[in-house]
């Protein structure tokens, strides 16, 4: 397989650069030093939207629940808009002039890489701290530590951000068909790679022939990395590869009802046809998914 590094990638992702992307630990408070906020609802972020359309990062002069690092001189904190209230309220936030509460999926792409990296940290982050308000341990109450990267309870236990490991997959037959299947969740003719998240005690490799025999009665072999992305929506990571049908395995689909409405095999053809007629559509670009398709339709996959 062609090296991931060297596709056009588009989708959802960090781009680390040590030493100016660590986080390392904030100032002293009484440091005379600028420290601003990323507002945070759910999965939105606060954006500036400029005349021509674009976005960028819009954060407010104050610091936050977790800190994430430096960014242009300043310390850079992450703060949840349904915490705090006044003028800076997250109401306000949302309506304040050229402010614009956007999910991070539909922003992302417009982001610079140092902005996007903050601002998938910030969404995780929060989506962490609003769902962890007990320790795992005791289910007593907790507040935020080592600057908002664990919880801690009365009891001392330190509590870590967790990350759920996803793995997708681009499955090709002897003919470089692919599969996209339709799930229940999805809308609009949406299709897209076969997902599913790792159980205890499977690699990632038996994850994905599980999910793939589960979800369809295929088998599958021939599994060569992709890449990955954070999808904190909530709190996962998605790890892709790309597959074959193992050999002498048989191309006919069952379906797993429960999870998906339909599944079937595309040529190239096929694929620009229907979306051509508008009778399906692809992942938005922020999608790992996305990235894999578009590859195989260009050829870069082996």
């Amino acid at each position: 397989m062609q090296s991931p590094m060297i596709l056009p990638h588009t989708y959802l992702t960090s781009d680390f650069s040590a030493p100016g992307d660590a986080r390392g630990i904030p100032a002293p408070s009484e440091a005379k030093i600028e420290r601003r906020a990323i507002v945070v609802k759910g999965d939105e972020v606060a954006v500036h939207e400029s005349a021509n359309g674009g976005w960028k990062l819009r954060t407010l002069e104050c610091t936050g629940t977790v800190f994430l690092g430096p960014w242009k001189g300043c310390e850079v904190w992450a703060l949840d808009a349904e915490s705090f209230t006044g003028v800076t309220g997250g109401a306000r936030v949302e309506l304040h002039n050229d402010i614009r509460m956007r999910s991070l999926r539909e922003i992302a792409p417009a982001l610079t890489k140092r902005e996007r990296s903050l601002a998938l940290s910030a969404v995780g982050m929060l989506t962490w701290h609003r769902d962890a308000r007990a320790c795992a341990r005791c289910g007593s109450s907790v507040k935020a530590t080592r600057h908002g990267w664990s919880l801690t309870c009365e009891s001392g236990h330190e509590n870590f951000p967790r990350t759920d490991p996803a793995v997708i997959t681009l499955v090709r037959d002897t003919r470089d068909r692919v599969l996209l299947a339709k799930n229940h969740r999805f809308t609009g003719g949406m299709v897209s790679a076969l997902a599913g998240f790792v159980e205890p005690g499977e690699d990632l490799e038996d994850a994905l022939k599980r999910e793939v025999h589960e979800e369809t009665g295929l088998v599958v072999s021939d599994l060569e990395y992709f890449g990955s992305q954070p999808w904190p929506f909530p709190r996962s990571i998605m790890i892709a590869f790309t597959s074959r049908l193992a050999e002498d395995a048989d191309t006919d689909i069952t379906l797993q009802r429960e999870e998906l409405a339909s599944a079937r095999w595309f040529t190239r053809e096929e694929l620009a046809k229907a979306l051509e007629k508008g009778e399906l559509r692809l992942p938005p670009p922020t999608s790992i998914a996305r990235s894999m398709i578009e590859a195989w339709r260009k050829g870069r996959l082996l």
